[in-house]
């Protein structure tokens, strides 16, 4: 499996109609608000084609629909789709990918870097332009440094202070291990290079025994080009190189949602040199915005990397997925899994709290529930989970969930788990059958409803098992 480039996956998406073009003359901070709308709206992922400076803007290109209300479009379809996956692929596909890229070898190949050397002026790029103070914004992208021969990769948010300085909030892991040697800024990246450094600065198993590279080139994006600050993916639109010094106040602005899971750490770089693919593409994510980009990656990794850990936990593998929603700003985490005894789903509600701070709500569901049907997974605890029994909430001494908007003010809270799954002690025939449209009608009623559907106006669309 080849990964897009991020040019690839954007023409991939407008084919798909998924994507945007705006070739209207906007101002520097219009994209950001228009971006942060579409996100907000479920929109399609948009592009910017006449912006003020070198290049043009994207958003949405791995975000994804809200899944409260009817949509047709699956939210890491466009994920999947950058990763060269097939645009309908389940969840439990991409869940594969992501997980075998930890421990699956893969050559990393050197090539020629196909961005060409400009002049050394962050400024003249089309970054977003952050408010009030109006510094240039740097997202998604990714930041490189060699230590001892080996190259390291993380994730990156920033701004642009002047024509060749660069303020960068970085995992502290990834500071303190970069010291004072080089750094490379690699922006407009393909999303397998992004999701390999969100994997490694997660700290878990099977990622942290590798680096990112490998695990991006595992994912589909093995091309590296070698730059001052080790090495960067040989597609990248835009590569500023430079000296880089740890420094105390973060960036300004609203902090990327990876920043709530590891602890961060400042970097003043000074760029020495500046290279750009010709009309580059750069990436503009809404920080902030519900369902942005920035909460859709973070989402899949925690997704991906809890759903790894608790199914070593115990030797076997009970949990089926793991599931943040970005709709629940990723406090809230879904988990559908065998109940291997009595008492099991206390323990993996307290197993999970372990490996993660970022969520203080968890719904255990039934091993066979959709990940696709989120409507139906949050009906599952009015239907199947008592309030009074199956509601549990610790004392109000847990630390802050890290993720929610909700809870700012670093106070203790409780915690909640649900128990939405049915008691494995009941006997088959204590469980209701599920309504829907199968089981409530005689066959040949469902045949002539089928039969008469289009004819009504309605539309046909596949979900959850049903029509």
């Amino acid at each position: 499996m080849t990964a897009p480039d991020l040019r690839t996956t954007v023409e991939r998406l407008e084919a798909d109609g998924d994507l945007l073009r705006i070739d209207d003359r906007l101002g520097v901070e219009e994209p950001f608000a228009v971006a942060g709308e579409a996100a907000r709206v479920s929109g399609p992922a948009l592009c910017f084609t006449d912006v003020p400076g070198t290049g043009r803007l994207v958003s949405g290109v791995r975000g994804g629909p809200d899944q409260t209300v009817e949509r047709s479009r699956l939210p890491w379809r466009r994920c999947a789709t950058a990763l060269g996956l097939d645009a309908d692929a389940s969840y439990g596909s991409l869940l594969r990918v992501v997980r075998k890229a930890g421990t699956t070898p893969s050559a990393v190949e050197e090539t020629s870097l196909r961005a060409e050397r400009t002049a050394r002026d962050v400024t003249a790029l089309a970054l977003p332009v952050s408010t009030p103070t109006s510094p240039s914004l740097v997202t998604d992208g990714i930041v490189s440094t060699s230590v001892d021969g080996r190259t390291r990769w993380a994730p990156v948010r920033g701004v642009v202070e002047g024509r060749t300085a660069l303020r960068l909030s970085v995992p502290e892991r990834f500071a303190d291990a970069a010291g004072d040697s080089p750094v490379a800024l690699a922006l407009g990246v393909p999303t397998a290079a992004t999701l390999a450094t969100h994997l490694r600065a997660t700290g878990a198993r099977p990622w942290r025994d590798r680096e990112a590279p490998a695990i991006a080139a595992a994912l589909g994006a093995s091309n590296v080009a070698a730059v001052d600050g080790g090495q960067v993916p040989a597609d990248a639109e835009v590569v500023v190189e430079g000296a880089a010094t740890r420094e105390e106040s973060p960036p300004p602005d609203e902090p990327a949602r990876w920043e709530c899971t590891v602890p961060t750490a400042t970097l003043s770089v000074s760029a020495t040199r500046v290279s750009t693919r010709p009309d580059p593409l750069l990436p503009c994510v809404p920080l902030g915005a519900p369902l942005a980009d920035d909460v859709h990656v973070t989402s899949v990794v925690e997704s991906v990397q809890l759903s790894s850990r608790v199914n070593g936990y115990w030797g076997v593998s009970p949990v089926e997925w793991v599931w943040l929603p970005v709709e629940a700003g990723l406090g809230l985490c879904l988990v559908a899994s065998e109940l291997l005894y009595a008492g099991f789903e206390w323990q993996l509600a307290n197993t999970l709290f372990s490996f993660s701070s970022s969520f203080d709500k968890i719904v255990i569901l039934d091993a066979d529930s959709s990940v696709e049907n989120l409507a139906r997974a949050l009906d599952d605890m009015w239907v199947k989970a008592h309030p009074s029994h199956d509601w549990h909430f610790s004392d109000p001494a847990a630390p802050a969930a890290t993720a929610p908007h909700y809870r700012g003010d670093g106070e203790t809270g409780s915690r909640l788990y649900v128990n939405a799954a049915w008691d494995p002690q009941w006997d088959e025939e204590y469980i209701a059958p599920r309504v829907a449209f199968e089981t409530m009608y005689p066959q040949e009623i469902q045949e002539g409803v089928r039969e008469r559907w289009e004819s009504f106006g309605f539309e046909t669309v596949e979900s959850g098992g049903g029509e």
